[in-house]
């Protein structure tokens, strides 16, 4: 039998230092897709003066303009499922004082309220421009309802001005 050239060698040296470090890679886990659902978005303006808010976005999409709740449904928003914990949505929106004088627009990050399901979202815009978006199945009359009824705002009055 021939001995082996030093290069020959030297080359099964290497192919087998390369092959006992070989690992096999972990097993590859299947990649879970987010679902997401679509709910309608109800905007409300609970801020007790005379301004108006419009237009109200949420995550760059045009959800309407915040009236007192009910039916004023303009646009929707696309939701995880199931919730998870510090799941936040972008709103913007700018107020107004009658005849669209001293206008400001807000933009904020807002954590959504927790849920199991969603026939609409409400979001309602407070006093000093803090922010609830809440995804639900009861009405805002409902005892059960995590946040504030609908708000007591009344456009159609003037203010300081008697009937």
């Amino acid at each position: 039998m021939r001995p082996m050239s030093l290069g020959a060698f030297l080359g099964l040296a290497v192919l087998l230092i390369a092959l006992s470090r070989y690992e096999k890679s972990p097993p590859v886990e299947p990649v879970v897709k987010t679902r997401y659902f679509g709910t309608s978005v109800t905007p409300m303006d609970h801020e007790a003066s005379d301004t108006f808010v419009r237009p109200v976005y949420v995550n760059g999409g045009w959800v309407g303009a915040a009236g007192t709740g009910g039916k004023s449904v303009g646009g929707a928003l696309s939701l995880p499922a199931p919730w998870h914990p510090g799941l936040t949505v972008r709103v913007k929106w700018r107020r107004c004082e009658p005849y669209g004088k001293n206008c400001r627009w807000i933009e904020k990050d807002v954590l959504v309220h927790p849920y199991d399901e969603s026939g609409g979202t409400d979001l309602h815009i407070l006093e000093n421009d803090d922010v609830l978006i809440i995804p639900t199945m009861l009405s805002a009359r409902h005892p059960d309802y995590p946040g504030p009824s609908y708000p007591k705002k009344d456009f159609r009055l003037r203010k300081g001005i008697s009937k």
